[in-house]
């Protein structure tokens, strides 16, 4: 609201909300292919209410060469609603945006 002000806006309201949690499931078919064109591997499926733990085998395909032969490096990447992976094939490192 300080900086509005500064700039010539005086009549200004900040709101912050805190809910609902921001997901994955907002994000655009548009957004999703911006990220892969960035090389960081957008969310698949729709994130869910889970009653309980449900293992799963992720297959990650690499933005750069549309592997599916990767593997996850480490469940924390660069924040931590992504994951690190590699792809097998053509050796690159990415991001995977998680369905959160």
């Amino acid at each position: 609201a300080a900086a509005l002000g500064r700039h010539g806006y005086a009549d200004v309201r900040v709101k912050l909300v805190l809910a609902p949690a921001w997901t994955t499931d907002w994000m655009t078919d548009s957004g999703k292919a911006k990220l892969e064109e960035y090389g960081i591997a957008a969310p698949t499926g729709r994130a869910g209410v889970r009653t309980r733990p449900v293992r799963l085998g992720l297959s990650v395909k690499c933005p750069r060469c549309s592997s599916l032969n990767t593997r996850e490096v480490t469940r924390f990447g660069s924040t931590s609603c992504k994951a690190l992976y590699q792809c097998n094939d053509c050796k690159e490192p990415f991001d995977y945006f998680k369905v959160l």
